[in-house]
């Protein structure tokens, strides 16, 4: 019997996007062929392509909430690195130019 105990689903993108990034992440029991089996996974997608990362048998739950840990600590780091980084690169690229006038 499949039950669903966490089920969200999220675009990443606004509606008048032709683009069409989206999240979801899962916990339930599912219906598999040799019966029914606790699957957890998170799946991050866009137009070109999507990566799931799941509770594999090997898994404990604590180290797939270390795995899901782990991946939202790199992408707070490479959203700081994008902030930073990037956005001052672009600004400081903005001065110079306003400075030629």
């Amino acid at each position: 019997m499949s039950k669903v105990y966490y089920n969200r689903r999220i675009w990443l993108n606004s509606e008048n996007s032709r683009s069409t990034g989206s999240v979801v992440c899962f916990d339930g029991k599912t219906e598999f062929s040799d019966g029914a089996d606790r699957d957890s996974f998170i799946e991050i997608a866009d137009c070109h392509g999507k990566v799931r990362l799941h509770k594999s048998s090997d898994d404990s739950v604590t180290e797939f909430i270390q795995k899901l840990s782990m991946l939202r600590n790199e992408v707070d780091s490479y959203i700081n690195h994008l902030k930073t980084k990037v956005i001052n690169e672009q600004l400081i690229k903005n001065e110079q130019s306003e400075d030629l006038y």
